[in-house]
């Protein structure tokens, strides 16, 4: 009853009643609830259904007796597992289980089969994994165990397959492992191992797999590898592993199907006579920056059952081979980033025609797009075609439109003329258009709006005219999160459909002709990230400019979170709208050289996630909204060359934007710094000042005169008083006392 979907319903409790039932299998059901017991079952799957919580502890309250397979991945269990003697094979991975390893699972103790991966577990792996003496296949990756691997992981014997990859394990791989006389399968990805690979790993003369790849794996592959006769999956990529080593040697002494040594430091030594024996059966030959030399190394053509080649970033020159046509299960084929020249010709284009992906970018190749790259005849047809950052020319062949499974098309950055064809419209699993850097012209038609799955659509620097077709904003459903359409002859008003493109996250119109108003609705994404912070560019390479402070960016990453508007560098008019603010997620929103008038609104302050602010060279007239101190997450400000007025805002960080002036520049009506502007209202309150000065010294001036006159009253009166006195004595003491009386009362005089 697997992978039956109708059923999305609890368990029927009547299944208890087959009590001799010993095989279920409803995995992928959408079941509920919980599982009923059945003491006969000697294996139960109900792995893939989220909504189902089987209670570990309930469930294995009653003796399990004949159960051996238990699949419960990717449901929400609980509890843990008793009474169940006999089980060999447990798969609970994705189950977002919690905490350590649990102990319960050391009483299992015929295991053989133990898959936990995909969970939470914490912490280090404990010794007492070794009781698990039985484990032939251990699977614990993606969790986020730390530490180092336990050296009693050597006790287990038997096994055969062992996947710690996606965890944290620190330090160097143990010497210990050598001990694992049976292992075959063994991936230790994505940790976070130090040192280099040490010679004891070659003790595993019956490793078939071996997955180190995405550690910080330094020094050099021992020589010794090479005596791993059984090896069939060599893949240690990023890491920092130094040296040279010969394909020659690694080739015709082991029995590869699968080598990666991608991004690393090392120096792939390849001898274009090669001989390779008759067992060689190589699948996938993965060497991105290795140093590669020389001119396309043609014994690849050798390799028949090739079906993946990577020798990107490296320095190869000449052509590609017209032999590469002799592969026939080739399926992705990647030499970009090197020095590859010349013209494709009809049969390497033919050939083309049935991967599933072809990356030629970066390279020096020249000539047409040849038409065969997608063939009507062609049983399959290419998902991504990369060609970008060449010397195309010529116009876009309409033959792409037989690339019906397209979902990358870049032909960004040649020398493409004309239009675009119109057959691109049947794509229907077209999802990333990027054009940009190339001499296209005409209108944009409207088959773009026939595009369902697009999400990217780069159309910059090109000589594209007319107005935007409303169609293209026009469907609910839209994916639609990068535009841009910068740097070419469009014209007309932006239109108002905008606000139904949900998933916007950056929009860029910039050096157009465009006029009108800015629509007040501008798009559901900038208001309410509901995203997860996941990249664009996991798998597909974006090629996107942007300008910042007047620079011009090249993103190497556009995650869910990376947001922007730029309308610069048009005819735009009237005021910026109050509901511009909704936009709270919007982290650049540049409106420069337009005509914009009115205030800058003060709902800008909250536009919480803003880092970057350009509404230079307008008309914007009033204040600076104090609102905007708020934000503490601007980093770039350029409010110049407006009509602003008034006094700048202070605020802890505002403050520290364009310090030296230049973000408030050609304002003349503004003052205080870093302006050289003097206010008016300084003007006014010097004025009031010097007012207050004049009305303070007049009262000070008459205080005094009334205080001398009380002081002189005072000794006339009491000087006179006494000269009436002495008039009664004698002449002859009359005299000298008067004298005084007389001096005293000129000095009193002159000081008043």
């Amino acid at each position: 009853m697997d992978s039956n979907y109708a059923l999305n319903s609890r368990i029927p409790v009547q299944l208890a009643n087959l009590t001799s039932l010993s095989n279920l299998y409803l995995s992928r059901c959408g079941l509920q609830g919980s599982v009923p017991y059945l003491p006969q079952l000697k294996v139960l799957d109900v792995s893939d259904n989220p909504s189902l919580n089987p209670d570990l502890t309930r469930m294995f309250q009653h003796q399990w007796p004949k159960l051996q397979k238990l699949r419960i991945s990717y449901t929400n269990i609980s509890g843990s597992i008793s009474n169940a003697p006999m089980l060999v094979s447990l798969y609970a991975a994705g189950c977002s289980i919690q905490g350590s390893l649990p102990s319960w699972i050391y009483n299992l103790k015929l295991l053989t089969n133990l898959d936990l991966s995909r969970n939470n577990f914490q912490g280090s792996i404990p010794k007492s994994i070794s009781k698990l003496k039985f484990l032939t296949i251990l699977r614990l990756y993606r969790n986020n165990f730390q530490g180092s691997i336990p050296k009693s992981m050597s006790n287990l014997k038997l096994l055969t397959n062992l996947d710690l990859s996606g965890n944290n394990f620190q330090g160097s791989i143990p010497k210990s492992m050598s001990k694992l006389n049976f292992l075959t399968i063994l991936r230790l990805s994505g940790n976070n191992f130090q040192g280099s690979i040490t010679s004891s790993i070659c003790e595993l003369i019956s490793l078939r797999t071996l997955y180190l790849d995405s550690n910080n794996i330094t020094g050099t592959i021992p020589s010794c590898i090479s005596n791993l006769h059984n090896l069939s999956v060599f893949d240690v990529s990023n890491n920092s592993i130094e040296g040279s080593v010969s394909l020659k040697s690694l080739i015709n002494n082991l029995n590869l199907t699968y080598i990666d040594l991608s991004s690393n430091r090392l120096t792939v030594d390849i001898d274009q006579n090669i001989n390779l024996y008759s067992k060689f059966k190589l699948k996938y030959l993965l060497f991105k920056s290795c140093n590669l030399k020389g001119s396309f190394p043609t014994f690849i053509c050798k390799l028949t059952h090739l079906r993946s080649l990577d020798l990107s970033h490296n320095n190869l020159t000449g052509v590609i081979p017209s032999c590469i046509s002799k592969l026939k299960n080739l399926d992705s084929f990647d030499v970009s980033n090197n020095t590859l020249s010349g013209k494709i010709s009809i049969e390497v284009g033919k050939r083309l025609s049935s991967f599933d992906s072809i990356n030629l970018a970066g390279n020096q190749l020249s000539g047409s797009i040849p038409s065969s790259i997608c063939s009507k005849s062609s049983l399959s047809s290419p998902r991504i075609i990369d060609l970008s950052n060449n010397r195309f020319s010529g116009v876009i062949p309409n033959t792409l439109g037989y690339c019906k499974d397209l979902q990358l098309l870049n032909l960004g950055s040649n020398n493409l003329t004309g239009n675009v064809p119109n057959e691109i419209e049947i794509l229907e699993s077209l999802g990333y258009l990027q054009l940009q850097d190339n001499y296209l012209d005409g209108t944009l038609l409207n088959f773009i709006s026939k595009l369902p799955s697009l999400r990217v659509l780069n159309l910059a620097n090109n000589q594209f005219e007319g107005s935007i077709p409303t169609t293209l904003f026009g469907a609910q459903y839209s994916l639609l999160s990068i535009i841009s359409l910068r740097s070419n002859k469009f014209n007309g008003s932006i239109p108002a459909e905008i606000n139904n493109l949900n998933q916007l996250q950056i929009l860029d119109l910039s050096h157009n002709n465009f006029s009108g108003h800015i629509p007040k609705q501008l798009g559901g994404y900038w208001m309410n990230f509901t995203g997860v912070f996941e990249s664009l560019t996991e798998v597909y390479d974006i090629q996107l400019q942007m300008v910042i402070n007047g620079i011009m960016l090249q993103f190497e990453k556009i995650y869910t979170y990376t947001t922007g508007l730029d309308l610069s560098w048009n005819m735009l008019d009237g005021n910026i709208p109050t509901e511009i603010g909704r936009l709270s997620e919007l982290a650049r929103l540049t409106l420069s050289h337009n005509h914009f008038s009115g205030n800058i609104p003060a709902s800008i302050g909250d536009m919480s996630k803003l880092a970057s602010l350009d509404l230079s060279f307008n008309r914007l007239s009033g204040q600076i909204p104090k609102s905007l101190t708020s934000l503490d997450s601007l980093g770039v400000l350029n409010l110049s060359y407006n009509e602003l007025s008034g006094e700048i805002p202070k605020g802890i960080h505002f403050s520290t934007l364009g310090g030296d002036g230049w973000a408030f520049v050609g304002n003349a009506l503004m003052c205080v710094e870093p302006t050289k502007n003097v206010c008016e209202v300084e003007e006014d309150d010097k004025k009031d000042d010097q007012e207050d000065n004049h009305e303070n010294y007049q009262e000070d001036t008459n205080e005094k005169l009334i205080l001398y006159s009380i002081i002189s009253l005072g000794f006339i009166l009491g000087f006179w008083g006494l000269f009436f006195v002495m008039l009664i004595k004698k002449e002859k003491l009359w005299f000298p006392y008067w004298r005084f009386i007389d001096s005293t009362v000129d000095v009193i005089i002159r000081c008043i």
